[in-house]
């Protein structure tokens, strides 16, 4: 079995929870199921969010991962979310956002195409991640995936109060968000990234 990050064979594999127990007890986010989930289908209830499981390599697991989780953890938690957000903020948001997409896909069955070794040590070209606002959201964990058989389009992710989308560069509008990567000179605030409504997790 091969790791979908580094793409070595000879390493032993483990199961890795997509969303990590501390951002599932910082939402709250244990019994929650993606809102976009199919509902009342006979007698099958939606996986719950907390138990989206999928494997990659206990090195991977371990090193970079981990140590993008950290980052991750203090960009978005450790301080009230005001302010500019600097540009190794963004390449770290846009770095965790997009290996959780490509590890949902992965969860679900289908695959988004991008160069996923280049995770290992930085950002993939040929994406583009887009951020947003959920103003009063349903639930502080969620995510939606647009499929079109066993190839991803895009992938939205909900944190918090902040919504994000990735996608192969040009598929995405700008209605989903401001884009923070590829990186952009210009400045960006937490303020000022656009807000959008309450409902269900769409990607489209």
């Amino acid at each position: 079995m091969r790791c979908p990050f580094c793409l070595r064979a000879d390493r032993p594999m483990t199961r890795e929870h997509v969303f990590a127990h501390w951002l599932v007890r910082q939402v709250h986010g244990g019994r929650l199921v993606p809102s976009a989930s199919t509902r009342g289908e006979a007698n099958v209830a939606p996986l719950r969010i907390a138990r989206v499981v999928t494997s990659v390599c206990a090195d991977c697991n371990a090193g970079w991962m981990s140590s993008l989780e950290v980052a991750f953890r203090r960009v978005l938690f450790a301080r009230r979310r005001s302010g500019p957000i600097p540009a190794a903020d963004r390449v770290i948001l846009a770095r965790w956002l997009t290996k959780t997409a490509v590890l949902l896909t992965d969860a679900q069955g289908a695959s988004l195409e991008i160069d996923r070794a280049r995770l290992v040590t930085g950002m993939p070209e040929g994406i583009d991640v887009l951020l947003a606002r959920r103003r009063r959201p349903p639930q502080r964990l969620d995510f939606a995936l647009d499929t079109d058989g066993s190839r991803t389009r895009s992938v939205a992710i909900l944190v918090d109060d902040v919504v994000a989308h990735v996608a192969s560069s040009g598929v995405l509008g700008g209605r989903h968000g401001t884009r923070i990567f590829p990186l952009r000179t210009y400045a960006l605030r937490w303020e000022t990234l656009p807000v959008i409504a309450p409902g269900a997790l769409r990607t489209g």
